[in-house]
């Protein structure tokens, strides 16, 4: 994958679910979702009852979550077999979550949310135009007074990491990731091979990393007003050492409020 054609690649392709859900079971099975959904609580303010929107909610972890908690999520997600899961799971359980199969960048809804997430580099697949089509049409979803948690990869911490990493389950199957970061188009280019007994199947994608400063403007120019940042979903402060930006920006609840 050169520079040129980092930004095009089909990311429906990209994610086998049942692969990804196989190789990431013990990272997930670490992750402490009630926790991260507690976070987001806290973090967006939400009341009882609230409409959250999942943009690229994947298997919907975080949706199902928070509809445990009361909430009325809807997901969307443009990977067939992570909507069939969330979906699975929301009736095994009985729980008022919306899973929607779409392109986060079509996705259009009147000011009816009261809050947005968008979690885990769902946001950083598309080019510069469509991250901020994304956040207008997500700033135009949420009601005066809505906020949107965006999470991303730091692009600071990014840059530091090693160029290769491996996932290796106890049977000895291999996800490898290769890393190298295009200056040109600010994306990290990924080559991935998953190995699992005799099979083989390699993949190449990118992820824009943006630096907070560009996260800031970029919120700012759709008419967000950013409220704070984290470094993780554990509330410490952003920083070169955190692998995770998290960032919370309203919608103003009145033409007066300005934009940060």
């Amino acid at each position: 994958m050169t520079a040129a054609d980092s930004r095009h690649f089909d990311i429906a392709a990209l994610f086998d679910a049942e692969e990804y859900l196989y190789f990431m079971a013990p990272t997930l099975a670490e992750e402490d979702t009630p926790a991260q959904c507690a976070f987001i609580e806290q973090a967006l303010g939400l009341a009882p009852g609230s409409r959250v929107l999942d943009l690229g909610c994947g298997h919907g972890r975080h949706s199902l979550e928070l509809a445990r908690r009361g909430h009325a999520p809807v997901g969307i997600d443009l990977v067939p077999g992570f909507i069939s899961h969330a979906q699975a799971d929301a009736a095994r359980e009985g729980l008022p979550c919306e899973f929607m199969l779409g392109d986060i960048r079509a996705f259009q809804a009147p000011a009816a949310f009261d809050a947005a997430i968008c979690l885990f580099d769902a946001f950083g697949f598309h080019d510069d135009e469509d991250h901020a089509r994304i956040l207008a049409q997500t700033w135009a979803a949420l009601r005066p007074g809505g906020r949107l948690l965006l999470d991303v990869r730091n692009r600071e911490h990014m840059l530091r990491s090693p160029p290769v990493q491996v996932v290796e389950r106890d049977n000895g199957d291999l996800m490898i990731d290769r890393f190298q970061f295009d200056l040109a188009s600010g994306r990290m280019l990924d080559r991935r091979t998953c190995l699992r007994g005799p099979q083989r199947r390699d993949t190449e994608f990118s992820v824009r990393l943006y630096a907070f400063t560009e996260l800031r403007a970029l919120l700012a120019a759709q008419g967000f007003a950013l409220q704070q940042v984290y470094g993780g979903f554990d509330g410490t402060p952003l920083s070169a050492a955190r692998p995770r930006a998290l960032l919370v920006a309203a919608r103003p609840a009145s033409p007066f409020d300005t934009a940060q």
